[in-house]
């Protein structure tokens, strides 16, 4: 993982042209960020695993940036978005969402 960088020294490994996702990451996995109702927040928070109510059947809006997902959910007051974890997920999971992903 890099250390942290000041955002100009950031921009000359940053792409020139084309889409693009800026995360933090490693070689293996990408951290994402989501926002959940407490009782699926603390769940994992404690259990480090989902349960608690969490269910693959729902759409997950996950952010690749935490201000973003912070004000997305209204920096945790809109209802059942009050916990926002990070998620390190593998490099090929995100990239079979991403895969999936729906632009916007």
């Amino acid at each position: 993982m890099r250390a942290l960088e000041r955002h100009a020294d950031q921009l000359v490994h940053w792409p020139k042209s084309g889409k693009h996702v800026l995360a933090q990451f490693d070689d293996t996995t990408v951290v994402v960020y989501q926002a959940y109702k407490p009782a699926i927040g603390h769940h994992a928070a404690k259990h480090q695993k989902f349960g608690g109510g969490f269910s693959f059947e729902r759409m997950s809006w996950i952010k690749p940036n935490f201000l973003w997902m912070m004000y997305r959910s209204g920096w945790c007051t809109k209802t059942d978005q009050e916990v926002t974890l990070a998620l390190r997920l593998t490099r090929v999971g995100f990239d079979e969402i991403l895969s999936q992903a729906v632009a916007m």
